[in-house]
């Protein structure tokens, strides 16, 4: 969004992402709202030629403070702007899991991201089941051939010494087994 003139618009629900800037406000923009996107991954490997000093983040607003209205956007990096963090995640690759035979159990890597958290846990079963992994804000951890369909697996925060308990379960993830070929 450049210049003076710029104004009085709704910018909803879009993502944005590999890009050099996410969304860039000129100074002299007003009066618009940006509401519910989702800006990722600014800048990409490219660079601004254009704006090389504005480079690199999810969201630059370079118009006067107030003037436009930011309301419940996600992104990782802003200048000028409020941006909400990236929720805590969860994910398991592959699930489901491929099984062959009358093999009843798989293996698959687990995979974390819990931005605001400093030392996170995931457990199998429950908040306080046995422990699968630990480690900082984002990791990964493959399992062995041990993992039978419907295990849940969940990612707790325990910063500080938190409890295993479900106020402190950022993320949860079931795994699914699959027999190959279906």
């Amino acid at each position: 969004m450049e210049g003076t003139g710029t104004n009085n618009n709704v910018i909803e629900e879009n993502t944005a992402f590999g890009n050099s800037n996410g969304l860039y406000l000129t100074a002299g923009t007003q009066g618009n709202i940006i509401h519910a996107n989702t800006f990722t991954g600014n800048p990409a490997v490219q660079t601004d030629v254009d704006h090389p000093s504005d480079s690199g983040v999810d969201i630059l607003n370079a118009a006067n403070a107030g003037d436009n209205a930011f309301v419940g956007n996600v992104c990782m990096t802003s200048v000028n702007a409020p941006c909400s963090a990236l929720g805590p995640s969860l994910t398991a690759s592959p699930n489901p899991i491929q099984i062959a035979g009358g093999t009843i159990l798989g293996q698959t890597t687990i995979s974390w991201s819990a931005p605001d958290a400093q030392v996170v846990e995931v457990h199998l079963g429950s908040p306080n089941g046995p422990l699968f992994a630990q480690g900082g804000s984002r990791g990964s951890a493959k399992t062995g051939t041990w993992v039978p369909e419907g295990l849940t697996f969940y990612l707790q925060d325990v910063t500080g010494g938190s409890p295993l308990t479900s106020d402190y379960t950022l993320a949860t993830l079931v795994v699914h087994l699959q027999p190959a070929g279906n």
